[in-house]
């Protein structure tokens, strides 16, 4: 059924009030990003396309500026590509309440980053991250490793008040893949041109429900497609998601690129998707030859 223009006023209305409210409680007005070096960055996704596309295009690649993202680092393409920025957008990574196989995850992603990074880079974390000590009391051991705090206020409503608050680091489409942010962040550090890599999004294919209700995914990732199995999905680094939580993940995050998309147009950035088969169906696709 098609929403009337009235209803369709009312929400966005309750929306971009709603958003006030939770900027005023979540957001901090404080985020300041670093310069670009260049006027084109390429996103690397972690999807298992991301190491033919490296192969065959890594010139390309290697010709721009380079974010990475979540588990990046505890692969040989981090210390081979040097990404100048890294962007950690997983609440399990760095939170304390969490089930304790993503302690030890987390622990291990910044023992590393700590470790490998041997180059400047810019680590991006989400502002809620900032009260955790754990991760950061590892980061600052290395000054190499600039901390870069962002806002992921999940913002809405009328598209002028959201891309207004968006250029000014307040908030984002909500946030549940670390893409987003990594092209909010992108788009807010002013390249013209984001290309993005490894953004396969094939979830849809490897997710089911077995005899005892439990909802599977196989995530896979460049690094372990030949060895991923299928696991229930987490919230918030905790407990088990019912599909229609799943399924709504999904829906928020597909939603989040068109707005994404609609934004990066607002500024004159052109955002290509180069991933072969990816799900993502907001940005203009390209093949680089």
């Amino acid at each position: 059924m098609n929403k009337s223009r009235f209803q369709i006023l009312l929400e966005d209305t309750f929306e971009s009030l709603l958003s006030v409210v939770k900027m005023c409680v979540l957001s901090t007005f404080r985020v300041r990003l670093p310069a670009r070096v260049h006027d084109e960055c390429v996103i690397l996704g972690n999807g298992p396309s991301l190491t033919a596309s490296i192969q065959d295009h890594k010139d390309f690649i290697r010709d721009k500026e380079l974010v990475c993202v979540n588990y990046f680092a505890q692969t040989d393409l981090y210390t081979e590509l040097k990404p100048k920025n890294y962007i950690v957008n997983a609440p399990e990574l760095w939170r304390d309440d969490v089930d304790h196989h993503y302690l030890e995850k987390g622990e291990k992603l910044f023992e590393t980053i700590l470790a490998r990074t041997v180059w400047e880079t810019n680590l991006f974390i989400p502002i809620s991250a900032k009260k955790f000590g754990r991760w950061k009391k590892k980061i600052k051991q290395n000054s190499l490793i600039n901390i870069v705090y962002f806002n992921t206020t999940p913002i809405a409503g009328f598209s002028k008040f959201v891309f207004f608050m968006m250029k000014r680091n307040m908030g984002l489409p909500r946030p549940h893949n670390v893409l987003i942010p990594g092209i909010a962040v992108a788009c807010n550090m002013g390249f013209q041109k984001i290309y993005l890599f490894g953004v396969d999004h094939s979830w849809l294919e490897n997710i089911w429900v077995n005899d005892q209700n439990e909802v599977l995914l196989t995530q896979k990732h460049f690094y372990d497609k030949e060895t991923a199995t299928g696991k229930p999905m987490n919230n918030m680094g905790k407990g088990k998601r019912r599909l229609h939580e799943v399924l709504q993940k999904f829906a928020y995050t597909f939603r989040g690129y068109f707005v994404l998309q609609e934004y990066s147009q607002s500024l004159g950035i052109e955002i290509i998707n180069m991933t072969p088969d990816s799900y993502i169906d907001a940005f203009p696709r390209c093949k680089s030859d």
